[in-house]
Protein backbone atom coordinates (compact mmCIF):
# COMPACT_ATOMS: atom_id res chain seq x y z
CA UNK A 1 0.00 0.00 0.00
CA UNK A 2 1.38 3.45 -0.96
CA UNK A 3 3.31 5.34 2.00
CA UNK A 4 0.71 8.30 1.27
CA UNK A 5 -2.14 6.10 2.68
CA UNK A 6 -1.76 6.36 6.70
CA UNK A 7 -3.28 4.40 8.85
CA UNK A 8 -3.23 5.62 12.82
CA UNK A 9 -3.00 2.86 15.36
CA UNK A 10 -1.88 0.04 12.44
CA UNK A 11 -1.08 -2.35 15.24
CA UNK A 12 -4.60 -2.01 16.83
CA UNK A 13 -6.30 -6.01 15.97
CA UNK A 14 -9.67 -6.09 14.81
CA UNK A 15 -10.16 -9.75 14.55
CA UNK A 16 -8.49 -11.70 17.43
CA UNK A 17 -9.36 -15.29 16.19
CA UNK A 18 -6.90 -14.40 13.20
CA UNK A 19 -5.12 -11.57 14.58
CA UNK A 20 -5.85 -9.21 11.80
CA UNK A 21 -4.71 -5.69 12.41
CA UNK A 22 -5.85 -2.16 11.18
CA UNK A 23 -2.64 -2.04 8.57
CA UNK A 24 -3.93 -5.56 7.57
CA UNK A 25 -7.55 -4.43 6.96
CA UNK A 26 -5.95 -1.41 4.89
CA UNK A 27 -3.40 -3.46 2.62
CA UNK A 28 -6.26 -5.47 2.23
CA UNK A 29 -8.48 -3.22 0.85
CA UNK A 30 -5.83 -1.46 -1.50
CA UNK A 31 -5.13 -5.14 -3.01
CA UNK A 32 -8.29 -6.02 -3.94
CA UNK A 33 -9.75 -2.40 -4.82
CA UNK A 34 -9.06 -3.19 -8.70
CA UNK A 35 -11.75 -6.31 -8.32
CA UNK A 36 -14.10 -4.56 -5.47
CA UNK A 37 -14.57 -0.72 -6.68
CA UNK A 38 -16.50 -1.45 -9.76
CA UNK A 39 -19.33 -2.60 -7.73
CA UNK A 40 -18.97 -0.18 -4.69
CA UNK A 41 -17.49 2.71 -6.28
CA UNK A 42 -19.80 6.11 -6.82
CA UNK A 43 -22.75 4.03 -4.74
CA UNK A 44 -24.65 4.78 -1.51
CA UNK A 45 -22.78 2.65 0.94
CA UNK A 46 -24.29 1.43 4.40
CA UNK A 47 -21.44 -0.05 6.83
CA UNK A 48 -20.41 -2.05 9.76
CA UNK A 49 -18.10 -0.08 11.87
CA UNK A 50 -15.85 -2.14 14.38
CA UNK A 51 -13.17 0.81 15.84
CA UNK A 52 -12.15 -1.84 18.44
CA UNK A 53 -12.44 -5.29 17.00
CA UNK A 54 -15.14 -7.57 16.28
CA UNK A 55 -15.41 -8.94 19.45
CA UNK A 56 -16.39 -5.55 20.48
CA UNK A 57 -19.53 -4.00 19.96
CA UNK A 58 -20.11 -2.57 16.20
CA UNK A 59 -22.67 -0.63 14.23
CA UNK A 60 -24.22 0.10 10.60
CA UNK A 61 -23.14 3.48 9.40
CA UNK A 62 -24.80 5.38 6.07
CA UNK A 63 -24.88 8.95 6.71
CA UNK A 64 -21.71 10.85 7.10
CA UNK A 65 -20.20 11.83 10.22
CA UNK A 66 -17.53 14.53 11.75
CA UNK A 67 -13.92 13.67 10.61
CA UNK A 68 -14.02 11.31 6.93
CA UNK A 69 -10.72 10.16 6.17
CA UNK A 70 -9.41 11.32 2.85
CA UNK A 71 -11.56 9.63 -0.12
CA UNK A 72 -14.39 8.79 1.58
CA UNK A 73 -17.08 11.21 0.26
CA UNK A 74 -20.70 12.09 1.22
CA UNK A 75 -23.91 11.84 -1.39
CA UNK A 76 -26.75 13.36 -0.79
CA UNK A 77 -29.96 11.40 -0.52
CA UNK A 78 -33.55 12.89 -0.82
CA UNK A 79 -35.36 11.00 2.23
CA UNK A 80 -38.46 9.25 0.63
CA UNK A 81 -40.61 9.97 3.27
CA UNK A 82 -39.52 13.60 3.39
CA UNK A 83 -37.82 14.62 0.46
CA UNK A 84 -35.19 16.26 2.89
CA UNK A 85 -31.60 15.72 1.89
CA UNK A 86 -29.87 13.57 3.82
CA UNK A 87 -25.61 12.93 3.29
CA UNK A 88 -25.07 9.33 3.23
CA UNK A 89 -21.25 7.57 2.50
CA UNK A 90 -19.65 6.90 -0.73
CA UNK A 91 -16.36 6.93 -2.44
CA UNK A 92 -14.58 5.96 -6.01
CA UNK A 93 -11.20 5.23 -5.39
CA UNK A 94 -8.63 2.72 -3.51
CA UNK A 95 -8.01 5.59 -1.08
CA UNK A 96 -11.41 5.55 -0.29
CA UNK A 97 -11.72 2.10 0.54
CA UNK A 98 -8.04 2.66 2.62
CA UNK A 99 -10.24 5.38 4.44
CA UNK A 100 -13.26 2.71 5.62
CA UNK A 101 -10.21 0.70 7.01
CA UNK A 102 -9.18 3.35 8.85
CA UNK A 103 -12.91 3.96 9.97
CA UNK A 104 -12.87 0.62 11.39
CA UNK A 105 -14.85 -0.72 8.69
CA UNK A 106 -15.56 -5.28 8.71
CA UNK A 107 -18.07 -4.49 6.10
CA UNK A 108 -19.26 -2.60 3.16
CA UNK A 109 -23.09 -2.72 1.91
CA UNK A 110 -23.73 -1.02 -1.61
CA UNK A 111 -27.02 -0.05 -2.65
CA UNK A 112 -27.71 -1.55 -6.21
CA UNK A 113 -28.41 1.78 -7.92
CA UNK A 114 -25.88 4.20 -8.59
CA UNK A 115 -25.48 7.87 -7.62
CA UNK A 116 -26.50 9.68 -10.47
CA UNK A 117 -29.59 7.16 -10.70
CA UNK A 118 -30.60 6.88 -7.16
CA UNK A 119 -34.37 5.42 -8.40
CA UNK A 120 -33.25 3.34 -10.70
CA UNK A 121 -31.57 0.33 -9.69
CA UNK A 122 -29.02 -1.65 -12.17
CA UNK A 123 -29.21 -5.08 -10.08
CA UNK A 124 -31.67 -7.44 -9.22
CA UNK A 125 -30.15 -9.08 -5.64
CA UNK A 126 -31.38 -12.67 -4.22
CA UNK A 127 -30.57 -13.66 -0.73
CA UNK A 128 -30.44 -17.62 0.05
CA UNK A 129 -30.55 -17.52 3.40
CA UNK A 130 -30.59 -21.16 4.82
CA UNK A 131 -31.52 -22.80 8.36
CA UNK A 132 -28.42 -23.84 10.13
CA UNK A 133 -30.25 -27.74 9.46
CA UNK A 134 -29.46 -26.70 5.28
CA UNK A 135 -27.11 -28.94 3.96
CA UNK A 136 -24.35 -26.81 1.31
CA UNK A 137 -25.59 -29.26 -1.58
CA UNK A 138 -29.42 -28.43 -0.92
CA UNK A 139 -28.21 -24.70 -1.02
CA UNK A 140 -26.15 -24.94 -3.98
CA UNK A 141 -29.59 -26.82 -6.04
CA UNK A 142 -31.24 -24.14 -5.25
CA UNK A 143 -29.46 -21.29 -6.47
CA UNK A 144 -28.56 -23.25 -9.92
CA UNK A 145 -32.54 -23.10 -9.67
CA UNK A 146 -32.85 -19.98 -9.39
CA UNK A 147 -30.22 -19.20 -12.07
CA UNK A 148 -31.96 -21.25 -14.60
CA UNK A 149 -35.35 -19.05 -13.96
CA UNK A 150 -33.56 -16.39 -14.64
CA UNK A 151 -32.70 -17.52 -17.87
CA UNK A 152 -36.36 -18.02 -18.80
CA UNK A 153 -36.07 -14.05 -18.75
CA UNK A 154 -32.65 -13.78 -20.53
CA UNK A 155 -31.10 -12.33 -17.42
CA UNK A 156 -27.43 -13.86 -17.05
CA UNK A 157 -26.78 -13.72 -13.38
CA UNK A 158 -23.88 -14.12 -10.93
CA UNK A 159 -23.12 -15.80 -7.58
CA UNK A 160 -21.29 -15.01 -4.39
CA UNK A 161 -20.39 -16.08 -0.91
CA UNK A 162 -22.28 -14.32 1.97
CA UNK A 163 -18.80 -15.08 3.87
CA UNK A 164 -21.41 -16.42 6.28
CA UNK A 165 -23.80 -19.63 5.25
CA UNK A 166 -25.63 -18.07 2.31
CA UNK A 167 -25.54 -17.11 -1.04
CA UNK A 168 -26.28 -14.11 -3.58
CA UNK A 169 -27.27 -14.66 -7.15
CA UNK A 170 -26.95 -11.29 -8.82
CA UNK A 171 -28.46 -10.15 -12.42
CA UNK A 172 -27.09 -6.93 -13.34
CA UNK A 173 -29.80 -4.73 -15.66
CA UNK A 174 -29.65 -1.59 -17.34
CA UNK A 175 -31.40 0.84 -15.04
CA UNK A 176 -34.48 1.53 -17.41
CA UNK A 177 -36.88 0.68 -14.33
CA UNK A 178 -37.53 2.08 -10.77
CA UNK A 179 -37.25 0.29 -7.51
CA UNK A 180 -41.14 -0.67 -7.32
CA UNK A 181 -40.69 -2.69 -10.80
CA UNK A 182 -37.78 -4.36 -9.85
CA UNK A 183 -39.04 -5.62 -6.44
CA UNK A 184 -42.30 -7.27 -8.35
CA UNK A 185 -40.29 -8.87 -10.55
CA UNK A 186 -37.73 -9.98 -8.06
CA UNK A 187 -41.11 -11.84 -6.34
CA UNK A 188 -42.30 -13.52 -9.20
CA UNK A 189 -39.35 -16.38 -9.61
CA UNK A 190 -38.72 -16.66 -5.87
CA UNK A 191 -42.76 -17.01 -5.37
CA UNK A 192 -42.76 -19.93 -7.89
CA UNK A 193 -40.01 -21.75 -6.21
CA UNK A 194 -41.89 -21.44 -3.09
CA UNK A 195 -44.99 -22.47 -4.54
CA UNK A 196 -43.19 -25.66 -5.75
CA UNK A 197 -41.49 -26.92 -3.06
CA UNK A 198 -43.18 -24.91 0.06
CA UNK A 199 -41.81 -27.35 2.75
CA UNK A 200 -37.98 -26.16 1.66
CA UNK A 201 -38.78 -22.39 0.97
CA UNK A 202 -40.21 -19.76 1.91
CA UNK A 203 -40.09 -15.83 0.67
CA UNK A 204 -41.64 -14.45 4.05
CA UNK A 205 -39.37 -12.70 6.31
CA UNK A 206 -40.63 -14.19 9.34
CA UNK A 207 -37.56 -15.92 11.50
CA UNK A 208 -39.73 -18.68 13.00
CA UNK A 209 -40.86 -19.84 9.87
CA UNK A 210 -37.79 -20.90 8.74
CA UNK A 211 -36.55 -23.68 10.26
CA UNK A 212 -35.38 -26.37 8.42
CA UNK A 213 -36.14 -23.94 5.22
CA UNK A 214 -34.37 -21.57 3.15
CA UNK A 215 -35.08 -18.04 3.17
CA UNK A 216 -35.54 -16.82 -0.45
CA UNK A 217 -34.87 -12.99 -0.11
CA UNK A 218 -36.06 -10.80 -2.75
CA UNK A 219 -36.23 -7.96 -0.45
CA UNK A 220 -32.88 -6.76 -0.95
CA UNK A 221 -34.62 -5.03 -4.31
CA UNK A 222 -35.54 -1.72 -2.53
CA UNK A 223 -34.26 1.64 -1.84
CA UNK A 224 -31.94 1.92 0.54
CA UNK A 225 -31.90 -1.69 1.06
CA UNK A 226 -28.05 -3.04 0.68
CA UNK A 227 -26.42 -6.11 0.02
CA UNK A 228 -22.89 -6.96 1.30
CA UNK A 229 -20.52 -6.54 -1.40
CA UNK A 230 -18.29 -8.86 -2.98
CA UNK A 231 -14.56 -9.57 -1.46
CA UNK A 232 -15.93 -7.33 1.51
CA UNK A 233 -15.33 -8.65 4.90
CA UNK A 234 -17.59 -9.51 7.84
CA UNK A 235 -17.48 -8.78 11.07
CA UNK A 236 -17.31 -11.72 12.54
CA UNK A 237 -15.00 -14.22 14.08
CA UNK A 238 -12.06 -15.13 11.03
CA UNK A 239 -13.00 -12.19 9.24
CA UNK A 240 -14.57 -14.18 6.33
CA UNK A 241 -14.79 -12.66 2.85
CA UNK A 242 -17.64 -12.47 0.84
CA UNK A 243 -16.54 -14.23 -2.34
CA UNK A 244 -17.54 -14.21 -6.08
CA UNK A 245 -17.69 -17.40 -6.78
CA UNK A 246 -18.18 -19.20 -10.37
CA UNK A 247 -21.31 -21.39 -10.70
CA UNK A 248 -19.14 -24.82 -10.95
CA UNK A 249 -17.73 -24.19 -7.61
CA UNK A 250 -20.82 -25.23 -6.96
CA UNK A 251 -19.87 -28.67 -7.27
CA UNK A 252 -17.19 -28.53 -4.27
CA UNK A 253 -20.04 -30.07 -1.79
CA UNK A 254 -19.39 -26.92 0.99
CA UNK A 255 -19.05 -23.69 1.08
CA UNK A 256 -15.69 -22.07 -0.14
CA UNK A 257 -14.44 -20.13 2.92
CA UNK A 258 -12.15 -17.54 2.39
CA UNK A 259 -10.61 -15.36 5.04
CA UNK A 260 -8.79 -12.06 4.80
CA UNK A 261 -5.82 -13.14 6.66
CA UNK A 262 -5.40 -16.11 4.09
CA UNK A 263 -5.10 -13.67 1.52
CA UNK A 264 -1.98 -14.34 0.41
CA UNK A 265 -3.06 -18.47 -0.22
CA UNK A 266 -6.42 -17.04 -2.72
CA UNK A 267 -4.73 -13.81 -3.58
CA UNK A 268 -4.06 -15.56 -7.14
CA UNK A 269 -7.80 -15.97 -7.71
CA UNK A 270 -8.35 -13.00 -8.58
CA UNK A 271 -6.87 -12.83 -11.89
CA UNK A 272 -9.95 -15.34 -13.02
CA UNK A 273 -12.78 -13.20 -11.01
CA UNK A 274 -15.75 -14.54 -12.52
CA UNK A 275 -17.62 -10.99 -11.49
CA UNK A 276 -15.59 -9.34 -13.92
CA UNK A 277 -17.63 -10.35 -16.81
CA UNK A 278 -20.55 -8.57 -14.93
CA UNK A 279 -18.87 -5.34 -15.95
CA UNK A 280 -19.66 -6.50 -20.05
CA UNK A 281 -23.01 -7.84 -19.58
CA UNK A 282 -25.58 -5.33 -21.20
CA UNK A 283 -28.91 -6.85 -20.43
CA UNK A 284 -32.65 -5.14 -20.32
CA UNK A 285 -35.53 -6.56 -18.31
CA UNK A 286 -37.89 -5.73 -21.50
CA UNK A 287 -41.69 -5.60 -21.37
CA UNK A 288 -41.66 -9.18 -22.09
CA UNK A 289 -39.89 -10.41 -19.24
CA UNK A 290 -42.18 -8.28 -16.75
CA UNK A 291 -45.40 -9.62 -18.47
CA UNK A 292 -44.09 -13.29 -17.70
CA UNK A 293 -43.17 -12.50 -14.38
CA UNK A 294 -46.74 -11.10 -13.70
CA UNK A 295 -48.42 -14.30 -15.87
CA UNK A 296 -45.80 -16.77 -13.38
CA UNK A 297 -47.38 -14.95 -10.38
CA UNK A 298 -50.82 -15.13 -11.57
CA UNK A 299 -50.60 -18.67 -12.23
CA UNK A 300 -49.02 -20.05 -8.95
Amino acid sequence: MPAQFHITHPEKVLDRASGMTKQDLADYYFAVAGHMLPHVADRPLSVVRCPEGSDRPCFFQKHVGRGLPEGVDSIAVPNRKTGKREEFLTLSSAEGLVGLAQMGVLEVHPWGSRNEALDWPDRIVFDLDPDAAIPFPVLAETARALQKRLEEFNLASFLKSTGGKGLHVVAPVEPEHEWGTIKKFAHAPVLEMEARQPDLYITRASKSERRNRIFLDYLRNDREATSVAPLSPRARSGAPVAMPLAWTELKSGEMPVYRVADFGDWRKRLARDPWKEMLKVKQRLNAQALRTAEDKMRRR
